[in-house]
């Protein structure tokens, strides 16, 4: 059952950006970006793992020089082996996961802000880059993907 829904679900990906790349092509430029946006939010609902109790979404930034495309995200907590970093088409996929101390039973928790548990992020990409000079480091909590534009 589950095979069979991740293969519907990649099946329908496949056919909206094809459909996206079409309807971007007619659409005046705020509304491809809210459309892009409502597609965004849409793909984080469908691949989002549903068993998940706690969810959190690191915060990023994304811009682009000359020749690189570059993204930080504030990840503090996170072990660098719990990070894993995809480029799918024009698409960035950054997942992970925290995990916090569990307090004992005895203990009186007063407040729990600090999030944890695993996260998706699926961040659209301005130009096609180049797969094979990806450069990812992770430092002090933030982890920097440097993603070569196609020449």
């Amino acid at each position: 059952m589950g095979r069979c829904f991740l293969l519907v679900a990649l099946e329908y990906r496949e056919r909206k950006q094809r459909a996206m790349a079409t309807k971007a092509s007619w659409l005046p430029f705020p509304v491809q970006r809210l459309s892009q946006e409502v597609d965004r939010l849409f793909k984080e609902l469908i691949y989002r793992p549903w068993a998940r109790v706690s969810v959190w979404s690191p915060q990023v930034d994304l811009y682009e020089t000359e020749t690189v495309v570059i993204l930080e995200a504030d990840l503090p907590g996170v072990e660098v082996q719990e990070i894993s970093v995809a480029v799918e088409h024009k698409e960035l996929v950054v997942q992970g996961k925290r995990v916090l101390e569990q307090k004992r039973a005895e203990d009186t928790v007063y407040r729990r802000e600090r999030p944890a548990g695993q996260f998706v992020r699926w961040l659209h990409l301005p130009t096609f880059v180049d797969r094979e000079r990806i450069r990812v480091e992770y430092y002090d909590g933030v982890l920097r993907v440097t993603l070569p534009k196609l020449q």
